[in-house]
């Protein structure tokens, strides 16, 4: 059967995007490639935090630069995805080791399936839950990133003359148009993954208090919260970045004398 669907989604894609839509799919192919050597690697003993991490960078190198290509656009995504990865990092670190987020919750432990479960693994559950975190974060800002740094670079491409101000706030325009629909990706993506264990909670009927107290509920917010906040951070860092790399190539921050811009006479 996946078989099966990887043949109708590799030939959807190639009648859809023709040699685009067969790069796409072979990046999907690598990028299942990367994902499956973490996995080998931590079940091999390897700390899963340097782990993802190369793997992060690997991902994110491979969808930028290999599907979008290697140009000012994707070098300036590329940096604001490190800083903010960098930037979350720290706070999912802190958050894990506070909350104590890592491994089963209370309510899955509960399970018959957990009475089967080995405790002594060897491996850190709460830096695999770190792990998760960062892996989970990249597809949700290389979308916000690549779409900013792309619509900054086509407004001033069109606009040479417009201030870095004013393209930063075309960018902060275009990043407010795709953030209701990228929140409500990662709202229906985080339902949809809770729904089991939503079914679980409903059907053995647990206190609202008790869930609201759970880690269980701790590990979705978590995980959607973070997500979230890092494509907030995502949009201004891009436009700002991409307008300042912009102006610092052109040589100048000003307009071509003789041009006015809006709202000067």
């Amino acid at each position: 059967m996946v078989k099966i669907l990887a043949v109708i989604l590799l030939v959807l894609m190639l009648a859809v995007g023709r040699d685009r839509g067969l790069q796409a799919f072979l990046t999907i192919l690598m990028n299942v490639g990367i994902l499956a050597a973490v996995l080998y690697a931590i079940t091999l003993g390897i700390s899963p935090l340097p782990v993802s991490a190369i793997a992060g960078m690997l991902l994110t190198v491979l969808i930028l630069f290999y599907q979008n290509g290697y140009n000012l656009k994707t070098k300036v995504a590329f940096a604001v995805i490190l800083a903010v990865e960098i930037i979350l990092f720290l706070i999912g670190m802190i958050l894990c080791y506070k909350g104590h987020a890592g491994g089963y919750s209370e309510v899955k432990i509960n399970l018959d399936d957990g009475l089967f479960l080995d405790g002594n693994v060897g491996l850190s559950m709460l830096q695999v839950e770190i792990a998760v975190i960062l892996l989970s974060l990249l597809g949700a800002i290389k979308d916000a990133a690549v779409a900013v740094t792309s619509a900054v670079y086509e407004v001033h491409e069109n606009n040479p003359s417009l201030l870095p101000s004013q393209l930063f706030g075309s960018g902060l325009k275009i990043g407010r148009e795709i953030l209701a629909t990228t929140m409500n990706t990662l709202f229906f993506a985080c339902v949809g993954e809770s729904l089991l264990l939503f079914n679980i909670i409903c059907y053995w009927g647990y206190s609202f208090g008790y869930i609201l107290n759970s880690k269980a509920l701790f590990q979705v917010l978590l995980y959607t919260g973070i997500a979230a906040i890092g494509c907030i951070a995502a949009i201004p860092l891009a436009a700002i970045a991409m307008a300042m790399t912009l102006k610092r190539r052109d040589g100048t921050g000003a307009p071509p004398r003789g041009q006015h811009t809006e709202g000067e006479a």
